[in-house]
């Protein structure tokens, strides 16, 4: 099995564990070669993931995964939140991060915009920027990239 088809397999054997517990997956790597394994499992939830649940959630996905068989000989299971820099793609990512600063690329009348402004709402069709004092509605369609600023 290639890592695509061992991913794929993954991706199937977690979901209902994931679903159960109210975990979005937000991304998953199969690395290395047979007996030597690396399968990476970004999680998150609604209000943030904790130590406590990546811990809880490991330990099961670990035992899953050992019962299916899907991985051949040795593999390491890492599962860790996806870090504050990596782009928000989904609705919910974006609901979670409501009132903080976003930096977005977007395109419009096929140019590349960029603006940081404060996350007032995320909607199906949109979000809702506020750029110093104006309020901007930016198609989530023409969204290229959007990060969550931190203030260090």
């Amino acid at each position: 099995m290639n890592s695509l088809e061992i991913e794929n397999k993954v991706r199937e054997i977690i979901r209902p564990l994931l679903e159960m517990e109210q975990v979005h997956l937000v991304d998953l790597e199969v690395r290395g070669k047979s007996g030597s394994r690396v399968v990476n499992i970004y999680a998150d939830t609604d209000l943030g993931i904790t130590l406590a649940e990546i811990t809880r959630l490991t330990r099961e996905i670990n035992d899953l995964l050992d019962m299916h068989d899907v991985i051949p000989g040795f593999y390491r299971l890492n599962v860790s939140s996806p870090g504050v820099d990596r782009p928000l793609r989904e609705l919910w990512e974006f609901r979670k991060n409501l009132g903080r600063e976003l930096r977005v690329i977007f395109r419009e009348n096929e140019q590349e915009k960029e603006l940081t402004g404060k996350l007032l709402a995320a909607e199906e069709e949109q979000i809702l920027l506020q750029v110093n004092d104006e309020e901007l509605r930016i198609p989530i369609a023409s969204l290229i990239k959007a990060r969550v600023q931190l203030k260090w």
